[in-house]
């Protein structure tokens, strides 16, 4: 069984997916949200059960997903502690939250720290998990859950800021060169519906052709450009205008503050 503490988006995808890839039934979850609201959307949503405080999630759930905002976590230690037990695991998704701290204010062992990203929510997410003192019974479980919502990738904690600035962050970073793209074409006088289909098509062939090919980006890069061409002459202004370095200095940047989040 399985519960939740806060239930926001991301919680949303995660009991979207267990529920459609039949990982788990309905009602064998559990949730609480200080939001009534949340909660009333959740059960008509899902069908799942609703808690009438954190302690009964607890007492359902084996498994315990912390779904709150990193900085709720000081005000539940307490309330997680008193619930400690030893055969139960707890997960937690917040940012900048280490499995240090948690172990120190909580007492509890059986940690998944995890770093999921947005395009969770269908079911197309990279999802980064630091896994500590979990039986192999309850690691495969934990492994099927994350895959119920994307692509899993086991790594140790070290990591996880790394996957955060990449893979959490990333979408926005996307999503802004996206933007970038049609933008330009708008200016060229394309209408916008156009030209956003036509910019998502090429990046997702662009995507699968170096997935499937198992080709480098300099490579594809190569295919593209001809001598004394139009793309080689897009490349180089690209690089005039130091984009390459923008994107490297916003991801370390990105880094830097998942370092220091609260």
């Amino acid at each position: 069984m399985i519960g939740f503490i806060g239930f926001g988006n991301m919680a949303n995808a995660i009991v979207n997916g267990l529920i459609n890839n039949n990982v788990i039934a309905a009602n064998d979850i559990y949730i609480f949200d200080i939001d009534n609201e949340k909660c009333y959307n959740a059960k008509q949503k899902f069908g799942i059960n609703i808690c009438r405080d954190y302690d009964e999630v607890f007492k359902n759930a084996k498994y315990i997903i912390l779904a709150t905002k990193p900085n709720v976590y000081k005000d539940i230690y307490g309330i997680i502690k008193s619930n400690y037990c030893d055969d139960k695991v707890l997960i937690s998704l917040a940012a900048g939250i280490t499995i240090d701290e948690i172990v120190k204010n909580t007492g509890w062992n059986k940690i998944v720290r995890l770093m999921p990203n947005v395009p969770a929510l269908i079911n197309s997410g990279v999802i980064a998990a630091t896994i500590v003192k979990l039986d192999n019974e309850e690691r495969e479980f934990v492994t099927k859950m994350l895959s119920s919502i994307g692509r899993v990738f086991i790594t140790s904690e070290e990591n996880i800021n790394k996957f955060s600035a990449l893979s959490g962050s990333g979408p926005a970073f996307v999503a802004m060169f996206i933007e970038a793209l049609v933008d330009a074409a708008i200016y060229l006088g394309m209408p916008y519906k156009e030209a956003l289909d036509i910019v998502l098509e090429t990046i997702i062939g662009t995507s699968e052709l170096l997935k499937q090919k198992n080709i480098s980006t300099s490579e594809l890069k190569y295919m593209v450009c001809s001598p004394g061409g139009t793309t080689i002459e897009g490349i180089r202004t690209m690089e005039e205008k130091g984009f390459k370095t923008a994107v490297i200095e916003t991801i370390i940047n990105t880094y830097k503050k998942n370092l220091n989040i609260r």
